[in-house]
């Protein structure tokens, strides 16, 4: 990814969250450079779109939407310096935004997720999921404003599915691009002295996948009493500024778990998740044994 090749799509609908989105984008386009697309997503069933409204009037509307959409944008994204595309669409909301990032070839499709646990908000982070786990470019969820302008820790959760290769893949190339370290962490709550040393031995073949690339590598391995409680606590911790996680393609596979990795990270974590659904056979990745 590159000036050249980064085009990041970002879903608006006037909430803070969609702020959040917004200022993760500008901050992307300041470290890499490229362009970006806005898409404020209105549903068919608005009165406009009946018979009562002439086309005129639509386009009329639409118009001024996405005049709002573009002076909205703008208060957060350079238009002097970064080539925006604003743009207002009917339809319904996932999968007009899953199809727009195929049309436009994004790079990446970054939005802001809500955080309290009404309905309301449940049914946003269904979408937010929804989006994660069936785009076919990387998505990077924040649930508050990126707290700076720089990316020098990324944290890269590690556990015994091949998928976690994958994603290390992913932390190289980011690190390379920010000039920044990879965090490998695993976290373990068994006293099986087998997980502990699976892990470990996957843990020092990532990290030396990871120093063969010249990327500066930390790595952890932590016994806690909760997975999930232990990342997050690292990552407060140690300052992280971006994670990578990679999940399933299949939505009934993650919803099929409440408390999956990936929607404890979304919902849980202070900091960016880039999630990636794994599409690079792993032994074409890493000349490791399987674990």
């Amino acid at each position: 990814m590159d000036a050249t090749t980064n085009h990041i799509l970002v879903p608006v609908d006037y909430s803070d969250k969609s702020v959040f989105g917004l200022q993760m984008a500008a901050k992307l386009l300041k470290l890499l450079g490229g362009k970006v697309t806005v898409i404020n997503v209105v549903k068919g069933v608005d009165p406009i779109w009946s018979d009562f409204f002439t086309d005129q009037e639509r386009e009329l509307w639409l118009s001024k939407l996405t005049s709002h959409l573009k002076q909205f944008s703008g208060k957060y994204i350079d238009a002097s310096k970064f080539e925006m595309n604003c743009t207002v669409v009917k339809g319904k909301l996932c999968d007009t935004i899953l199809k727009t990032a195929e049309e436009i070839n994004a790079s990446a499709i970054v939005m802001g997720t809500s955080t309290l646990n009404n309905i309301k908000k449940w049914i946003i982070g269904t979408n937010a999921l929804r989006i994660v786990t069936e785009a076919k470019c990387p998505v990077i969820t924040l649930k508050q404003a990126p707290s700076s302008d720089a990316i020098r820790r990324i944290i890269l959760p590690m556990d015994l599915s091949k998928e976690s290769r994958e994603k290390a893949v992913k932390a190289v190339q980011w690190a390379k691009m920010f000039g920044a370290e990879i965090h490998v962490v695993s976290a373990y709550t068994t006293d099986d002295d087998s997980i502990f040393t699976r892990l470990q031995n996957q843990q020092n073949q990532v990290v030396k996948f990871i120093e063969d690339h010249k990327v500066t590598c930390i790595a952890h391995l932590l016994k806690v009493n909760d997975t999930v409680d232990g990342i997050l606590d690292y990552v407060v911790k140690n300052q992280g500024d971006i994670m990578v996680i990679t999940t399933h393609q299949q939505l009934e596979i993650v919803n099929s778990f409440l408390g999956s990795f990936a929607k404890s990270m979304m919902r849980g974590a202070n900091i960016p998740i880039f999630s990636m659904v794994p599409t690079i056979k792993h032994n074409l990745i890493f000349k490791m044994p399987a674990t």
